[in-house]
Order: C-alpha cells, then sequence, then structure tokens
C-alpha cells in the first residue's frame, strides 16, 4: 500500500513538473496587430466625435435669452469658454471645454452658485 502512495505521488509531481506555466506571455501574429491597430482607429474616431463636457445654462425656442444668458455668464465668469448652439428646435447655452467628467463637475460647483440649474452635457457632434 505504501509503494501504491509512493508511485501516485510521483506520477503526480511529474505531471505538475511538466506544466510549463508562463503567465504573462502573449504572442503576437499579424492579425492581432491588424486587430490592436484598427481597435486603435476606432478610438480616436470615438474621442474625436464627443469632443469634450460642456456645462448646458440654458435651452430654449429664444435667441435673445440665450444671448443675454451667455452674455450675463460671461460677465461672471471672463475666463471660460462660452457659445450659443442651435439644436433643432432648441438653442442651447453651453460653457466650458472639460475633457474630464471630473473637471466638468469641479466646475460645475463653481458654476452652480451663479446659474443653479446648470448642469453637464456630453454632446454627441
Amino acid at each position: 500500500m505504501k509503494a501504491f502512495f509512493n508511485l501516485v505521488f510521483l506520477f503526480t509531481a511529474f505531471y505538475f513538473y511538466g506544466q510549463n506555466i508562463e503567465p504573462n506571455r502573449f504572442i503576437v501574429t499579424a492579425k492581432v496587430d491588424t486587430l490592436l491597430t484598427k481597435r486603435s482607429d476606432c478610438l480616436a474616431k470615438t474621442k474625436t466625435s464627443f469632443k469634450y463636457y460642456h456645462i448646458q445654462l440654458y435651452n430654449g425656442q429664444s435667441i435673445n435669452t440665450a444671448r443675454s444668458v451667455k452674455a450675463d455668464f460671461q460677465q461672471k465668469f471672463p475666463d471660460t469658454y462660452a457659445v450659443v448652439e442651435w439644436e433643432s428646435p432648441e438653442f442651447k447655452v453651453w460653457v466650458g471645454d472639460y475633457e474630464t467628467k471630473l473637471a466638468a463637475d469641479q466646475a460645475l460647483l463653481k458654476i452652480k452658485k451663479e446659474f443653479p440649474n446648470a448642469f453637464i452635457v456630453n454632446p454627441k457632434k
């Protein structure tokens, strides 16, 4: 019986010794390289398609109201970009160009003190 256990142990040891495990080894072939290139191209197109996060101050059908909200904002925050956009059927006042949502959230905290209805938008243009 002892010989049987020794034999089982010996075969088990040889079995596990024979496993060649390399955890971080990648074999890059031409197909993988092509897929990685296509993926990076798609990501580049996606990044330019959404541009930036903005903070929306106004949306409505009056261009005069939109212009007055923009002027009021520029008077209170002269260093921040502001624009009046037309998205059918309404005018929108967007401010700021923020690359990350975190940056937009930080700016929103300051802007909400003067414009309490402001919120973050991510236009898909």
